[in-house]
């Protein structure tokens, strides 16, 4: 392809984990070497060994290996047998040509050009777990040349390789990602779930909803989000002691059916706990006629916060710090006093602009922590929390008055 010779061929992870280098026989220094190798190791080595310990459906696809030093050679085959379904006559030139064994003898160098975190999982993974060794990999190998000319040529294309990879969106992950929980959960959730089922969610990765929806309760990325909260630190499941590791776990392994099971019902738990909590919940959910409803508290003038994806994150939010002391029955009952009229404090102004009659996000840490402080739940310091409140509706600190407790 363009000016690239390239050879498609199988390795073992064996082979790979004994053979194959961390790109840095392309740079001059050891210093540079150094650096890539520590970048690749404090990202992604320990999740891939991980995904290869605990999936027994693990899939990668190949790595990009330079070859230089050694003897490498290829042996066409240049006779293939016809069989009933194919006739070897049939079989293009350049088809047969493309067809061979790649031979080395030992002393080549090879090392990675695209896959690096790949190959630092399978050397832990492999160490770990000799018996993962037998699995084969596809690898592409390409030529590597040692003078100026050729390190430069190496290294263009290990930067373009890398820094053009496009992470998975979110989109991506929701409607396709069979190991992450929250996308599952989702999928499920908005195929069984009578609350999220046809047209009561958007489908968008976003939280943002068009002026022109009025059938839609929220947007399926926000649900990805809710659940996101609602698994990682308010129906905990994982034996992980750190959010970013229970995070970890479920996005990156497929947890057991049973597991999964028990998520979803969770997820179903929650969202009739916040219904039964608000009568606009309510509403929609027991409505054939949902666009009603969404018209009644989702309109230019306002409406209910629950109506907005912000507000579901900003209560969710809440419900996970409360959760922290209180039992998840009587969180409920405390979300249920607060008011929910983005005219009213404390969203007007902060999250709510009157006069552009527009979701302002900037301040969503603001909103939640004036709700705790109404709660009596907030433990920081007030005077901050009256600052902040000050700067944000636009007046002096000394007129500034906090929202009325409701507990």
């Amino acid at each position: 392809m363009g000016d690239w010779v390239y050879y498609p061929t199988l390795m073992k992870l064996k082979d790979i984990a004994e053979r194959v280098k961390i790109a840095e026989e392309i740079y001059q220094t050891k210093t540079l070497s150094e650096m890539v190798q520590q970048e690749i190791k404090r990202k992604r080595g320990k999740e891939i060994k991980d995904y290869l310990l605990k999936q027994e459906q693990r899939f990668f696809n190949s790595l990009i290996v330079a070859v230089h030093e050694g003897d490498p050679n290829w042996h066409e085959i240049t006779r293939l047998k016809s069989n009933n379904q194919l006739d070897s006559e049939d079989i293009p030139e350049d088809v047969v040509a493309g067809i061979g064994i790649l031979s080395l003898n030992g002393e080549e160098e090879l090392f990675t050009l695209d896959g690096q975190h790949r190959l630092m999982g399978i050397k832990e993974a492999v160490a770990e777990a000799p018996h993962l060794g037998e699995d084969e990999l596809s690898i592409i190998f390409i030529a590597h040349r040692t003078d100026l000319d050729g390190m430069e040529r190496t290294r263009n294309l290990f930067t373009t390789l890398n820094k053009n990879a496009v992470r998975v969106s979110k989109g991506e992950t929701i409607a396709l990602d069979e190991d992450n929980t929250m996308a599952i959960t989702v999928r499920r959730l908005v195929s069984e779930n009578s609350m999220f089922m046809e047209n009561r969610i958007l489908n968008n990765a976003t939280d943002n909803i068009p002026k022109s929806n009025q059938t839609c309760l929220t947007t399926i990325g926000n649900l990805y989000d809710l659940l996101s909260v609602l698994f990682t630190k308010v129906y905990v499941i994982s034996k992980k002691k750190t959010f970013n590791n229970r995070k970890d776990e479920l996005t990156k392994v497929r947890q057991p059916d049973h597991i999964l099971d028990e998520h979803y019902q969770n997820a179903c738990d929650y969202f009739k706990r916040l219904t039964d909590s608000f009568l606009p919940l309510q509403e929609f959910v027991n409505t054939s006629d949902n666009s009603t409803v969404v018209k009644k508290y989702r309109h230019p003038e306002g409406g209910s916060v629950l109506f907005r994806p912000i507000g579901l994150q900003i209560l969710t939010e809440i419900i996970a710090e409360l959760v922290e002391k209180y039992p998840l029955s009587k969180c409920f009952k405390m979300i249920s006093k607060l008011p929910t009229d983005l005219t009213q404090m404390p969203y007007n102004g902060v999250i709510w602009h009157p006069t552009q009659k527009k979701i302002l996000t900037k301040d969503k840490t603001l909103v939640k922590n004036l709700l705790l402080y109404m709660l009596n739940h907030f433990s920081r310091d007030v005077d901050k929390l009256r600052d902040d409140y000050a700067k944000a509706i636009g007046i002096e600190i000394e007129e500034v008055e906090l929202p009325k407790k409701v507990l």
